[in-house]
């Protein structure tokens, strides 16, 4: 359970919203402080998200009130334009989608929206279910790609320069003796990609908002539907970037059925299928600069990073098609 001054502060921030009686649940504490709240006399359902990460080395640019209303804007957006199920900000009684809580001389914000029902799987188990989270995250891409971004919204830029930043992070990790085996090897890697994307140009059919962790545990599978979750990664990027890091979680056999379903709903380019394996590379580096020198990977990341090292980016570098071979992390 999380220290008794969150429930203090939940308590707080849900004074400003009309709300009717309620009991509120902890859900968990990663990114962000979460709580389901249940109406008890209705079947209304929110998640009142304390944005406050556990983690020391969070970046700080997550966190910024103005980073945090960026992202319930586009959650508002998406919510009124699309017939994608997402979690739709509530705003409280004084107009507005954040809610701030003074709380030991710190300023806590506190947001609050609808809860998505559903059931969450460890990855995708069939060609189906593929083919669904493919016309998710189409619909997500489809309705970016059309958004006009409203002056002031600030998020993080996926981009050549967050690669840059992931490759040194591996450098120094190198250099530290914290990553002792296949650091060349990511390096090498990360440049090639880096190559490809810097020469990419920068449409409205491209590049846009994008979801950034659409793993897993970021999708609701309920009946025929698919429905995003968790936000607070989201950013400007490469349509592709999203759909490559996806990949780290679907089966290589299940991809084209997703790739399908996707593009019944928006454009792939002529050549996705090399710009796709770029990106996965680019989504895999990201996420190794995130959890180098973080105290709780040390014992699993290294066999992650040999076995990464052994299938997707060896051949990578030496010109071999891995998008629809190889064996997932899981089996």
């Amino acid at each position: 359970m999380p220290n008794t001054n969150y429930v203090e502060i939940s308590k707080k921030a849900l004074k400003e919203y009309d709300l009717n009686d309620y009991e509120i649940e902890y859900i968990g504490h990663s990114g962000n402080v979460v709580y389901c709240v249940n109406e008890t006399d209705s079947t209304r359902k929110f998640s009142l998200r304390i944005h406050e990460s556990r983690s020391q080395g969070f970046e700080e640019m997550w966190s910024t009130k103005e980073s945090i209303h960026s992202e319930v804007t586009w959650l508002d957006a998406l919510s009124r334009a699309s017939d994608i199920v997402v979690p739709k900000p509530i705003y409280n009684q004084n107009n507005n989608l954040i809610t701030e809580v003074n709380h030991c001389d710190k300023v806590m914000y506190c947001t609050l929206l609808t809860w998505v029902d559903g059931e969450q799987k460890p990855y995708v188990p069939t060609a189906k279910d593929a083919g669904k989270v493919g016309t998710m995250i189409g619909k997500l891409h489809f309705e970016s790609s059309k958004w006009i971004v409203p002056y002031g919204f600030s998020r993080p830029t996926f981009d050549e320069h967050k690669l840059d930043k992931s490759l040194e992070r591996i450098q120094i990790a190198i250099e530290n003796g914290t990553l002792i085996k296949s650091g060349e090897t990511l390096i090498l890697a990360g440049q090639k990609a880096k190559n490809i994307i810097i020469n990419l140009e920068k449409t409205n059919i491209n590049w846009g908002v994008i979801h950034a962790d659409l793993i897993p545990s970021n999708y609701i599978f309920h009946n025929d539907i698919v429905s995003p979750i968790d936000f607070g990664a989201c950013g400007f990027g490469f349509y592709l970037f999203d759909l490559g890091w996806t990949f780290s979680y679907i089966h290589p056999s299940f991809r084209e059925s997703l790739l399908k379903c996707y593009s019944n709903v928006f454009p792939l380019p002529s050549n996705y299928e090399s710009l796709l394996e770029t990106f996965f590379i680019a989504g895999q580096l990201d996420t190794l600069g995130f959890w180098l020198g973080m105290p709780d990977s040390n014992e699993w990341l290294e066999g992650h990073i040999s076995s990464l090292v052994s299938r997707e980016f060896s051949r990578y570098l030496s010109n071999e098609s891995f998008l629809y071979t190889g064996t997932p992390y899981w089996e």
